[in-house]
């Protein structure tokens, strides 16, 4: 080229310009649209310019990708809702447990705090209980000591009553819910006083499940949380608590994983594939929609339906649901794309199609350029160029 932003040599002559336009419109827009590319890639007047490489792909008789440029939001609606993990204090079982609030971090998948907002009243841990069945006896405190299995080790007398006997009964009762697993702790009355007073009493069988009530968090959705937070699983957190029972904390023992945010969705109905979009916000309406990858083979008909996460309540999408416009790239060139990939790939055969490819190689090769096709990896159905000087 003459200087950094005129073409100089390597250009075809007026003559060979105008044959190639009459003979083979396609190859000379395929042509021109490559030439453009190396100016703009080569070109030391555009920002990023002096590339010794480009790729051309997505916008050329041969290459073209029908997919979608962009989104118009006609109207955002109303109703619509993001959904994220919400944390769930629920209180140890027979407590009287409440107000506590926390917040929920996460890295877009494993839970990495849980940070408390309010730490509440009433969540101190309800331990398991003891009672003696006595026709005479009165007065009795004794409970249990339990191990870290759940299992009554020993009993602790805090006060022995009066009027108790040996045939007495000790009945266990656990703090925590029923399991078919557990078995029942037997326990018996071994010694008592002359009034009465409970002495002893023997562990004849631990049993289990008689570890302490505690509270627990269970991470839902904000927008129901009823349920566990959908297609998410494995966390698993400790909650502390002081004297008072306050919550102070939460260890997390492991993270899991699937605890991302569901935003609003866009549902395209047109028999293209592959477009994937991000729908934005502002309060409940959809302010705008990204395209993050257009997909192929979209036509003009395609419309799109703004659908809120499955969590979220019914109606879906809401009664006043966003009204959308679904722009698609035209090809007006005339050409069939995935045919010249099909061609180039060898599972097509069409001589016509295959001539126009060699031309356009041996025309930039002749001009000293190494010129290679490649498969487009944004569709998998589409060729690029790329061209090297």
């Amino acid at each position: 080229m003459s200087d950094c932003c005129t073409p100089g040599q390597g250009f075809p002559t007026a003559p060979q310009m105008e044959l190639l336009a009459t003979n083979l419109p396609v190859v000379w827009e395929e042509i021109c649209m490559i030439q453009q590319a190396i100016l703009a890639a080569s070109s030391q007047c555009q920002p990023g310019g002096g590339q010794m490489c480009t790729t051309i792909a997505g916008t050329t008789p041969m290459t073209f990708v029908s997919g979608i440029t962009s989104v118009t939001v006609v109207n955002g609606g109303n109703g619509y809702f993001a959904d994220q993990p919400f944390a769930k204090i629920v209180p140890p079982i027979g407590s009287s447990g409440t107000g506590a609030t926390a917040t929920v971090t996460t890295n877009g998948s494993a839970i990495l705090a849980i940070n408390i907002t309010n730490g509440g009243t009433g969540y101190q841990p309800v331990p398991a209980t003891l009672s003696v069945s006595s026709l005479l006896g009165t007065g009795a405190d004794i409970r249990p000591l339990v191990n870290g299995a759940g299992q009554i080790v020993s009993v602790n007398i805090v006060a022995g009553g009066t009027g108790y006997s040996v045939n007495d009964t000790v009945t266990a009762t656990r703090a925590v819910a029923p399991n078919i697993a557990y078995t029942n702790a037997i326990l018996k009355i071994t010694a008592v006083s002359l009034t009465g007073q409970i002495v002893s009493v023997q562990v004849l069988n631990g049993g289990s499940g008689y570890q302490d009530s505690v509270a627990t968090v269970e991470i839902v959705s904000t927008l129901n949380n009823a349920d566990p937070y959908p297609g998410a699983s494995g966390f698993i957190g400790t909650v502390l608590t002081d004297n008072t029972g306050v919550i102070t904390g939460v260890q997390v023992n492991n993270g899991g994983a699937g605890y991302a945010t569901f935003k609003p969705y866009l549902v395209i109905t047109d028999p293209g594939t592959g477009a994937q979009t991000t729908v934005n916000l502002t309060g409940q309406s959809v302010s705008s929609i990204t395209v993050n990858n257009p997909g192929n083979n979209y036509t003009s008909s395609a419309t799109g339906t703004v659908m809120n996460p499955p969590t979220a309540a019914l109606p879906n999408p809401p009664s006043t649901q966003a009204v959308v416009t679904i722009n698609v790239a035209q090809n007006t060139f005339g050409t069939d794309p995935n045919l010249y990939f099909q061609v180039w790939a060898g599972t097509a055969t069409n001589k016509p199609i295959q001539l126009q490819m060699n031309q356009v190689l041996s025309y930039f090769k002749g001009l000293g350029y190494t010129i290679t096709q490649q498969a487009n990896p944004a569709t998998g159905s589409t060729i690029q160029w790329k061209v090297c000087w």
